[in-house]
């Protein structure tokens, strides 16, 4: 509740991004299909991992090896987890950003199966698997490096003394590398990946690009609904964990040398019902990131094919957003202009 005081001014943004990446979706029920069947191969890769994580360490418990030896092996293992978890999410990512794509242009859209979203999967999977592996792998630990480093955004206002001078310099090199980094290694770079095909460097420049030229650089760090997202999951997760603890009681299931069988299978709980959510709630917030992307780049086509959701669209960005519309105003009636010159 206090989050939502929080943010209450930001809702009518919000709601009207959700509101058309939903039309997106529903228009698309194929990309849920996908995402469930992602969905259990997210499963799968969590109870493979759970059960070769407990495996490892009650081997460890048995040898003799160096402790530094099973930091790395430990490191190891969470590196292993979390870049095939990022990988499964984000080929549900781009999948989803070609279907609001297709959706969007109204590419096929008599179609069951549209090929917008066959082609983005099979991109995902092939042609651009590279890409969506390198940026699953950098792109959470860049992200956390720019938030860490906004925390010393340098000010040269009254900045007199040489020492003063020095910190500075050192501040803004700091932050200048990290977001020469984020301008690459950004989210909003498997948007650009579903919808057109780039590589991950040159998507994560234009994405970057394209929100500069729009001015557009507070509104795309706008997180409401990744945020409530995430809440959503953190409470599966919790409700997940807890029956897996009722049924470790009533079964009485050990699942390691550790005598504390109750936590172990919450804490595996936890982290089933928290992976598994997300990769089907990834299909909400990449919807929503495509249809920001493609509010930015192609308005006027937004405008032609769902004009009532274009301009609820714009009305809540300007309430929110002062001005953001302008671009997209000027376009939009340049080419109803046109158009009407032209009937």
């Amino acid at each position: 509740i206090g989050y939502a005081f929080v943010v209450w001014d930001r809702i009518p943004f919000a709601s009207a991004n959700l509101l058309a990446a939903l039309s997106g979706i529903r228009d698309n029920p194929i990309t849920v299909f996908i995402a469930f069947l992602f969905q259990g191969l997210a499963l799968w890769w969590n109870i493979f991992f759970t059960f070769a994580v407990i495996g490892v360490f009650d081997w460890l418990q048995t040898t003799q090896l160096d402790s530094n030896m099973c930091i790395l092996i430990y490191v190891g293992l969470g590196i292993s987890y979390y870049w095939t978890f990022q990988v499964i999410l984000h080929i549900v990512s781009v999948t989803t950003a070609g279907a609001i794509g297709g959706w969007w242009h109204k590419e096929d859209a008599d179609s069951c199966c549209p090929k917008p979203v066959w082609r983005a999967f099979f991109r995902s999977i092939f042609f651009s698997f590279g890409s969506v592996c390198l940026g699953s792998l950098f792109v959470g630990f860049v992200q956390i490096l720019r938030m860490i480093t906004e925390n010393i955004r340098p000010n040269r206002d009254g900045v007199l003394m040489c020492l003063q001078e020095c910190i500075v310099c050192v501040q803004e090199c700091i932050v200048g590398c990290v977001d020469k980094m984020s301008d690459i290694f950004n989210p909003w770079a498997f948007t650009y990946v579903g919808l057109y095909g780039y590589s991950f460097k040159e998507a994560g420049h234009n994405a970057t690009e394209l929100f500069k030229t729009r001015g557009w650089a507070k509104i795309i760090n706008d997180d409401l609904i990744p945020n409530v997202l995430f809440m959503v999951s953190i409470v599966i997760g919790g409700v997940t964990g807890f029956f897996g603890q009722l049924i470790q009681e009533n079964a009485n299931f050990g699942f390691s040398s550790e005598h504390r069988p109750g936590l172990t299978s919450f804490l595996i709980g936890l982290c089933v019902g928290l992976v598994v959510s997300s990769v089907l709630l990834t299909i909400i917030n990449s919807a929503e990131r495509a249809v920001i992307v493609c509010f930015a780049g192609s308005p006027v086509e937004f405008h032609e094919n769902h004009t009532e959701m274009s301009n609820e669209m714009r009305e809540a960005w300007r309430e929110v957003w002062p001005g953001c519309m302008d671009i997209n105003d000027m376009k939009i009636s340049y080419a109803m202009g046109d158009a009407g010159d032209s009937v």
